[in-house]
């Protein structure tokens, strides 16, 4: 795996950790990679995870910023990568993948086309457009489904 896209995956395994139970023991792991300055990036990991809770900043920007500090440090020390590929395989698992789900009734006859649209906050990975078992409509019926897989980058 090429340093850019070890550093884009080990970026998007840190957000994401910012957000769950795993945060505490990822924040320090990361923080090391970064050797002498551990101590204040790890200070900084968390003042990031802050504006991320406080809205201040979005995960793709932070994703994008750390993934190119990520590459630096990469760069500089040939062991670092084998360490943050050590973290990824070891908590990416761990990070449950959000499902989305939703119902839609409509309990009368449609002459028209019935159309849903939303939007779920992140990256659309894909759409699912099967899942229409039973229905009778007299017109178009349309669906689908969008949602962001941690994993995405990674084409599984």
């Amino acid at each position: 795996m090429d340093i850019s896209a070890l550093a884009m995956e080990g970026a998007s395994v840190l957000v994401q950790a910012m957000a769950s139970d795993l945060w505490q023991g990822v924040r320090p792991r990361f923080a090391a990679l970064f050797g002498k300055r551990g101590d204040d990036v790890a200070e900084e990991l968390e003042q990031v995870n802050a504006e991320i809770e406080d809205g201040e900043a979005t995960r793709e920007d932070i994703e994008q910023e750390w993934a190119a500090r990520l590459r630096r440090v990469l760069k500089a020390d040939p062991e670092a990568a084998r360490v943050l590929q050590a973290i990824i395989d070891e908590v990416a698992p761990q990070q449950e993948r959000t499902v989305y789900s939703s119902v839609n009734v409509i309990n009368s006859e449609v002459s028209g086309t019935a159309v849903q649209i939303g939007h779920v906050h992140g990256t659309s990975r894909g759409a699912d457009l099967g899942g229409m078992r039973g229905v009778r409509a007299l017109g178009d019926a349309l669906g689908g489904r969008y949602d962001r897989d941690p994993r995405s980058h990674r084409g599984e």
